[in-house]
């Protein structure tokens, strides 16, 4: 695996090309002109409510203010009603908003709504981003957002059952080798089988009709050499093809074999969590950002490591957020400005953020050996292997997960076997995006 290399993680410098004119940002005058000379000196930021990105919005407006003369006004709504927010603004041709936090997942509906930011953004900023952060914020050789953050899922596991020496031995004799933490899939189900005793279960396969139910499917059908997910690059639906099959049996598998739990298909990550949290799992694959909580709990018996891999080696699926302005915006300058100003605070979403991910290498790099920030390595080394990659770039991606959902929970009841329901999916998704 390569090494990534250390950056300095420093302040990058503003263009001198984006600063507004000096008229506009001192304001001066009095009348309908000091109005609207106040009324420039204004930003509107949508973010998720409760999310780190509200949080270290408003921590680092008045900083903002100081640099530039903008106010920065921070208009918070929940994920749920984020992505009809900006498509209602989107249909009216306005800017309500001059900087959007999207999911990557929306970037693709809202394309043609956002600011390119290729002529404003160089190498000294591209260098930094986490791997498959630049693939996915562009589209169309278009880069249309600054990172804030990126997750994945990892491996958190039970140090305290994988060191116990009773278990060793047993493991040994069981399986004729050595226990140790798993890195692939056969090795996984090994530790899922051995630990599912006493009342715990190996691990948890999310089954919940849900996007991270898709997303953890998918997790798998990269391991197993999906090259892209979900769609070709002609728009071909690849879901029936042998990856997506393969991953599909494995986790139907370790369901039907009763290493994870009963109930799971109402199991995705918040649930899972809360298992492992209360002694219910030995092992879960779940989204990064749950390591630190757990750590919290029981910092001396909760350990974590890279996502495990298949016959393609470790890969997992991304989630990564972006700071985007709106090209109705009337304040490009100032967005753009603000763009790289959160840019250069992005070790905030470590420092104060809840989730503990940020959108940076050096980030990443500088923090992962601090205690209970283990997960940023993991996240590292999953991430810095040639299948993992983003979901597909589509305005029809909720449609489609919908119906990937649904063949996962088909085929772990026993409906239709894997192959059955990913041709059926296949069906349904083409006729989606025809």
């Amino acid at each position: 695996m390569k090494k990534i290399s250390k950056k300095r993680l420093g302040v990058v410098a503003l263009a001198a090309g984006v600063l507004m004119s000096t008229a506009i940002l001192s304001g001066c005058g009095n009348g309908s002109g000091s109005k609207q000379a106040e009324k420039d000196k204004t930003i509107t930021v949508l973010v998720e409510s409760g999310s780190p990105a509200e949080k270290i919005a408003n921590s680092t407006a008045e900083e903002f203010k100081k640099e530039t003369g903008y106010e920065v006004v921070v208009d918070s709504v929940p994920y749920s009603g984020m992505y009809d927010k900006v498509s209602t603004e989107v249909k009216s041709k306005s800017a309500a908003h001059d900087v959007v936090s999207l999911d990557v997942l929306w970037l693709s509906a809202f394309e043609n709504a956002l600011t390119p930011l290729n002529e404003v953004v160089d190498k000294d900023i591209t260098s930094d981003f986490l791997p498959t952060l630049k693939e996915g914020g562009t589209l169309n050789d278009n880069l249309l957002g600054l990172p804030m953050w990126i997750n994945s899922k990892v491996l958190i596991y039970r140090k305290d059952l994988f060191d116990d020496e009773t278990n060793k031995m047993e493991f040994n004799k069981k399986f004729g080798h050595d226990l140790k933490v798993p890195t692939t899939w056969d090795e996984y189900r090994e530790c899922a089988e051995f630990f599912t005793k006493d009342d715990v279960y190996g691990t948890a396969v999310f089954g919940m009709a849900s996007g991270d139910t898709v997303c953890s499917f998918l997790d798998h059908a990269s391991q197993a050499g999906a090259e892209h997910l979900v769609l070709g690059k002609d728009n071909e639906v690849l879901v029936d093809q042998k990856p997506y099959v393969d991953a599909l049996q494995y986790l139907c598998d370790l369901y039907k074999d009763g290493y994870v739990p009963e109930e799971t298909l109402s199991i995705a990550s918040t649930e899972a969590q809360e298992m492992f949290n209360n002694g219910k799992l030995a092992m879960q694959l779940n989204w990064s950002h749950q390591y630190p909580a757990a750590y919290e709990l029981n910092k001396d018996n909760v350990g974590v490591a890279p996502m495990i891999g298949g016959s393609a080696g470790v890969a997992a699926t991304t989630g990564p957020w972006y700071q985007c302005v709106m090209k109705n915006s009337e304040n490009q300058d100032a967005a753009i400005e603000y763009l790289k100003f959160m840019y250069n605070n992005n070790e905030k979403y470590m420092t104060e953020g809840s989730l503990k991910i940020a959108g940076r290498t050096s980030v990443y790099e500088k923090y992962e050996s601090q205690p209970g920030d283990e997960h940023l390595g993991a996240v590292l080394e999953t991430l810095d292997n040639p299948y993992s990659q983003n979901r597909p770039a589509t305005p029809y991606w909720t449609e489609i997960e919908e119906v990937l959902a649904k063949a996962v929970q088909s085929a772990l009841s026993e409906k239709a076997t894997p192959k059955e329901a990913l041709k059926e999916a296949k069906a349904e998704i083409e006729a989606i995006i025809e």
